[in-house]
């Protein structure tokens, strides 16, 4: 109780002293300092991370340890989404070049088709095409094609 008083007491004396201070013609103007937080780059909070914990833990962990391994800046870039249709294909060159050397072919394979199938869904329905439901829908990259049911190499 008496930390309340004091405080109540202290903001009185406060607001009489900025009274007479008006009173005199002063202007009155309070500047507080506050701290900025630079929150690390969130792994969910980008396409891939999203689509990585639907998929299964194991391959999430998988994949989040290689993002962390990436540079800050990678990081926070990789937060926004593409904006043009040729950068969502950097971006799938960006993951198969990083997830390729590091983690197992079934499960590279797994994040590979799982990442262009969300790639594909979401230039389709940005170019206003009506998205096939669960229907297969290739796509060749290099000497693999993918679809929204299998991957192939050829």
């Amino acid at each position: 109780m008496q930390n309340i008083l004091t405080d109540i007491w202290a903001a009185v004396k406060l607001a009489g002293k900025v009274r007479k201070a008006r009173k005199n013609g002063e202007s009155i103007s309070q500047v507080h300092s506050l701290p900025l937080i630079n929150p690390a780059p969130a792994y969910y909070n980008t396409i891939e991370g999203c689509l990585m914990r639907k998929v299964g833990r194991d391959v999430d962990q998988a994949f989040k340890k290689v993002f962390r391994s990436l540079p800050y800046e990678v990081q926070r870039k990789l937060e926004f989404s593409p904006k043009e249709p040729g950068e969502w294909a950097e971006r799938a060159q960006f993951w198969r070049q990083h997830l390729k050397s590091v983690l197992p072919p079934e499960m590279y394979y797994l994040i590979i088709s799982t990442i262009l199938k969300w790639y594909i869904h979401y230039l389709r329905n940005r170019a206003g095409q009506v998205p096939r439901s669960f229907g297969c829908n290739p796509v060749k990259i290099g000497r693999v094609v993918f679809s929204r049911c299998h991957v192939e190499k050829t």
